[in-house]
């Protein structure tokens, strides 16, 4: 169904949203554990030494991911590392991606439902309560969320014009593979055997041949890395296929989070895909009688798919959720019904929940900045002892303008002002006012910088440091802060010969007693439940 031309949502308007959204929390503050610190330290190696082929973290290398996301966020590392502080700099890869995503969700959309509902579709997409973090976030799933995105453009455009569609998924799944592995093209591949079950449109030459492309459009890419990874170590490739991928996958490595039951991802839609599966429901509820149409078949057959896979891995987490996310913005926008008026109902509740939200942050964001309410300005201190009000003028009128224009956008009675846009809107103003108002304190709870910092005078000259349990994001930024590449006990035989050992010690960890004198202890602030010791043996 086509809207009618002063029904559809303006450019400028989707652009001022999307900006309000994508731009707060993507730049101004130091990399973040977990995930962020291990990001950072890959990326920094690449851009040190150019190597593309095997990622190495601290001096070890780090096989649980391929390197595309980190070679493209070395490659803003590089370009714009004098201007921006380096993580920020590093941290524009997952915006680059981001943008990357909401175009091909678009371009599915329109060529599925028609002109006119791409905007929609990308506006549900980053409407979605779990993305929001994610995509501020130094992480590989970025860039594993563009590769299933584009994927899905292949499919929905290759009913159309199966060459450009075959490549559009090809590259979409060489994306997802050099992302996170294996995963990403499986599922992908997965749902194309499965269309061919469910309608005549996938079960001609055309399809044969639109999939032929994109095998052909995939292989290059993924090939040209793995040849180089098992030219310079076939051990490394083969922890790379083995334990990271199908040994994460039936729990056999042992790596990553265990799912307490299979219902995990079903118990975790309902909240984590708002505003875009209860879209999605009424879509299919009110096109049902055209479900067995290929406009349906699409995004529901690669949903169904990925949703029983990742059920059945033995690993979960809600990060490895972001997949199910594009085709369900893009069966949200089947639910956009441009000949009925906005339902004034959903609107307004909107407008009152996420303006009281909006009050609320603001209302932290001025005792953050000027230190009152001096009652709200304790409880927020509670959990960042040490940190001093810090008013920044120009973030204040940033925070101003966009609380102003998304206002301004959400208010009225135009044809473009439904419930969905008035929630994205208003999720786009929260976000934005957290991360603009919050990011200080935010910053000073989550970052390593003064932790690793004040280890640094301790730290003794031209001997060897071992460590004890010291996790992958924590070595990372250890090497960017301190400048210091401990030596594992856990793996290195070489660390029993140093005279310093470093130990992470977490609540509820076992005791780990050391001959020796303790030098420094330290954590991050209002952190009670990490920290470190730094020893002399004797």
């Amino acid at each position: 169904m086509t809207p009618r031309a002063d029904q559809q949502l303006p450019f400028w308007v989707f652009l001022a949203v999307l900006l309000c959204w994508l731009l707060p929390g993507l730049v101004g503050h130091e990399p973040w554990k977990p995930d962020e610190g291990y990001t950072f330290g890959l990326v920094r190696h690449i851009a040190a030494t150019g190597d593309w082929v095997v990622p190495t973290l601290a001096g070890e290398p780090f096989m649980e991911k391929p390197p595309l996301y980190f070679i493209v966020a070395a490659g803003f590392l590089k370009l714009l590392g004098g201007i921006l502080n380096p993580p920020d700099a590093a941290r524009l890869a997952s915006g680059f991606f981001l943008v990357l995503a909401l175009v091909a969700v678009a371009g599915a959309a329109r060529e599925l439902h028609g002109r006119g509902c791409g905007r929609w579709a990308a506006l549900a997409l980053i409407g979605c309560v779990g993305l929001a973090v994610r995509a501020h976030q130094m992480i590989t799933d970025t860039a594993l969320l563009a590769g299933t995105a584009w994927g899905l453009y292949g499919y929905a455009l290759g009913l159309r014009r199966p060459v450009a569609g075959g490549i559009a998924l090809g590259l979409g799944a060489a994306t997802a593979f050099l992302s996170k592995g294996l995963l990403g093209p499986g599922l992908l591949g997965v749902a194309g055997l499965v269309l061919p079950l469910l309608g005549r449109a996938f079960r001609d030459r055309r399809y044969a041949g639109f999939l032929l492309v994109a095998l052909l459009a995939f292989l290059p890419l993924p090939a040209l890395w793995m040849s180089a990874l098992y030219e310079r170590s076939p051990e490394l490739f083969r922890v790379w296929f083995w334990v990271n991928n199908l040994g994460r996958f039936d729990g056999t490595a042992g790596l990553g989070p265990r799912a307490d039951h299979h219902f995990f991802y079903l118990l975790l839609l309902p909240w984590y895909a708002l505003p875009a599966l209860p879209l999605a429901a009424v879509a299919l509820w009110r096109e049902r009688a055209r479900l067995l149409a290929a406009v349906w078949k699409v995004p529901l057959a690669y949903f169904l798919t990925a949703l029983l896979v990742l059920s059945a891995a033995s690993d979960a987490r809600e990060l490895y959720a972001l997949p199910l996310l594009p085709p369900l913005a893009i069966l949200a926008a089947g639910a956009v019904r441009f000949h009925m008026p906005p339902s004034l109902a959903w609107r307004r509740l909107w407008l009152a929940c996420f303006g009281l939200l909006a009050f609320a942050i603001w209302l932290a964001g001025i005792a953050l900045a000027f230190g009152v309410p001096q009652g709200l300005w304790l409880r927020l201190m509670a959990k960042a002892p040490g940190l001093q009000p810090h008013g920044s003028i120009g973030l204040l009128l940033l925070a101003l303008v966009v609380t102003a224009l998304l206002a301004a956008l959400s208010l009225g009675r135009r044809a473009w002002q439904r419930g969905l846009f008035v929630w994205t809107a208003g999720f786009s103003l929260c976000w934005a006012l957290a991360m603009l108002l919050g990011m200080p304190f935010l910053d000073y709870t989550k970052r390593y910088a003064e932790t690793f910092r004040a280890l640094s005078p301790y730290l003794p000259q031209g001997e060897c440091v071992a460590s004890l349990r010291l996790g992958e994001p924590q070595r990372a930024l250890l090497d960017y802060y301190a400048g210091l590449r401990t030596l594992r006990s856990e793996v290195e035989p070489r660390a029993a010969t140093c005279r310093y050992t470093l130990v992470q010690r977490e609540t509820g960890q076992g005791e780990v007693k050391l001959n020796g004198r303790l030098l420094w202890k330290g954590g991050r602030p209002g952190d009670s439940k990490e920290w470190y010791e730094f020893y002399e043996l004797k």
